[in-house]
């Protein structure tokens, strides 16, 4: 019996233990976003341009961006530090606490902040074996009794309504998801062309031309995006329009013409150059270089 009674104090005193850790681990968390102090990045920081800036400092500028909305973060925060404390609110806290930390770890991960990583894995592992101590309360609550507290069991009168709701779930999710594929099929490009590009030379008829600085960027720069959106920055000019492949070739439409005399073109596309003729029929040669994904990781997002 004492034996039993030892086990069940120590797993007590653990228990509080890890609580008030994670009290004080989501106040000192709190705080510093509230004061407006944790997502802050350096000055010159903010003048690198998009495509060279890193997953990390991406995502921690996006987050400094809102002072209000660090402060919206540091609230909630605060709030599991402080309603973790006492019984009466523990499980509230818990339940906001796992998508707080859920939602952490998905963004460390996926814009490798490494150092971040662990500390919220090792809150999130405490968030869930402390809701696990509330499975069964849980379950009876949000389950059994659909979130009412009057105790009875929801039981269906006719098969029909038990059935309804799930033949509606799976027939707006089959439905609306073969449409949104048919959708993305009939405006995205393909992913083998879509990305960034740097002009080298423009050759039209028997002249050469050299762009100069773009408009985006230090240098002259075709994009093609994934909704089959022709963006071509040279001259200090930002040329906008729409491409389309048509078997084999590449067909582009820009809404303005350019200063080289090129408003439509039709050709192919190859890996480091565009050949074809101009809406005037002048043979055109567009010799540029693709910015691979290890100097501009969003290239790589859709392929």
């Amino acid at each position: 019996m004492k034996k039993l009674i030892t086990l069940k104090n120590i797993k007590t005193v653990l228990t509080y233990l890890v609580i008030y850790y994670l009290s004080v681990k989501m106040i000192c968390f709190a705080i510093p976003k509230i004061l407006f102090m944790q997502f802050r990045i350096p000055s010159y920081s903010a003048y690198v341009t998009l495509a060279e800036m890193s997953e990390y400092m991406h995502m921690w500028s996006f987050f400094g961006r809102s002072h209000n909305y660090n402060i919206f973060l540091g609230i909630t925060e605060f709030l599991i530090g402080a309603l973790i404390l006492f019984k009466r609110t523990r499980l509230i806290a818990l339940l906001i606490s796992f998508g707080v930390c859920i939602n952490i770890l998905i963004l460390n991960i996926e814009f490798k902040i490494l150092f971040a990583t662990y500390h919220i894995l090792l809150d999130f592992t405490i968030t869930i074996i402390l809701l696990s101590g509330y499975r069964k309360d849980l379950y009876r609550f949000f389950i059994k009794l659909g979130g009412k507290r009057n105790g009875v069991i929801l039981k269906s009168k006719k098969k029909v309504v038990t059935l309804f709701p799930c033949v509606f779930l799976i027939l707006i999710s089959v439905s609306y998801f073969s449409f949104s594929l048919y959708v993305k099929s009939t405006y995205i490009g393909d992913a083998n062309i879509i990305g960034a590009y740097t002009i080298e030379k423009i050759n039209i008829k028997d002249s050469i031309f050299k762009p100069s600085i773009g408009a985006i960027g230090k240098e002259p720069m075709i994009f093609l995006e994934n909704n089959n959106q022709f963006i071509l920055s040279t001259e200090d000019t930002l040329y906008v329009g729409a491409y389309k492949i048509d078997n084999k070739d590449i067909i582009i439409t820009l809404n303005n013409s350019t200063r080289f005399g090129m408003k439509s073109f039709t050709g192919i596309m190859n890996a480091n150059h565009l050949e074809g003729k101009n809406d005037n029929g002048n043979p055109i040669h567009i010799s540029y270089k693709r910015i691979s994904g290890k100097k501009n990781y969003l290239n790589d997002l859709y392929r």
